[in-house]
């Protein structure tokens, strides 16, 4: 039978949060580990083929490429991390907590850090051809030229989306937003031709439709939401994981970080920061 080795600290997802937490850890003397379940590190910033304008000290680097430097700079100073590697149940025990794998035997650890990130909420909706859910790389793949497409949801991606279809030849390009839009003023001024229609609707993915309107393409930009390993339950607000002010979750020694807690402003840079204020805390433990 495979007894488990108490790892100090496990880092649930490769995001910026992750990233930043994995690597204070590594270098303030901590063993730690890094699980990520995709092909490679960066999150959300790893679907983002955009300009990151906002980010201060990367001008003119999409998020792919910000994404790439978070992978180099891992390997850089040696911070150990697994790609393609789930982590598939996370049980409390008396030692700490028990990871599960697909393909490999549980361990221990401590501590662990839950950076898993958020996904964009698709809503009653499938992905395919006719539907992307959320902006980033499925939105740039699909043709847009010359067809009739409606944008649903009113926050700053819809309005962002509404733009860059219409630079992209787009015929027709509607926002659907079902309460007062939240985009920020500056976005919603760079698209005056887009008509925001306000209120209930109903869109139909079967027909493509949306009020009997009929879409060449829908374009579901309704805003992420966490993504929680299952066995655990922290306490939860507004879907997300409810942190104090050092990033401890309602469970002794589960911490969270970054756009899993909608931490602040939610973006690359309030996400590493907030890794780094949870590996500090953790490093000041006993």
């Amino acid at each position: 039978m495979h007894t488990p080795t108490l790892l100090p600290v496990s880092i649930i997802g490769g995001g910026p949060a992750g990233c930043a937490c994995a690597l204070w850890l590594h270098r303030l003397g901590i063993k730690v580990h890094l699980y990520e379940a995709a092909g490679h590190p960066g999150g959300l910033q790893a679907r983002s083929p955009y300009e990151n304008l906002w980010l201060p000290g990367v001008q003119g680097r999409t998020g792919q490429a910000v994404a790439r430097a978070l992978q180099a700079h891992l390997d850089s100073e040696a911070v150990p991390y697994s790609l393609r590697q789930p982590v598939r149940r996370i049980d409390p025990t008396p030692e700490g907590f028990r990871l599960h794998f697909t393909d490999k035997p549980p361990h221990l650890s401590r501590f662990v850090v839950l950076a898993t990130g958020s996904v964009p909420r698709r809503g009653p909706f499938q992905p395919g051809d006719t539907v992307i859910i959320g902006p980033g790389d499925p939105m740039e793949a699909a043709p847009v030229t010359g067809r009739r497409i409606a944008v649903l949801g009113g926050g700053d991606n819809a309005y962002d989306q509404a733009r860059f279809l219409c630079q992209r030849g787009a015929a027709k390009v509607v926002i659907f937003s079902r309460s007062p839009p939240r985009g920020q003023a500056l976005l919603r001024a760079q698209i005056p031709q887009v008509p925001v229609r306000i209120g209930p609707y109903h869109a139909d993915q079967t027909s493509l439709t949306v009020d009997d309107e009929p879409f060449d393409l829908f374009a579901v930009m309704y805003g992420f939401e966490a993504v929680l390993p299952q066995g655990l339950t922290p306490d939860l607000e507004n879907g997300y994981i409810r942190v104090d002010r050092f990033g401890e979750t309602s469970l002794r020694n589960l911490f969270a970080c970054g756009e899993v807690t909608d931490y602040w402003h939610p973006c690359v840079a309030t996400a590493s920061a907030h890794g780094i204020q949870v590996a500090k805390q953790i490093s000041l433990r006993p």
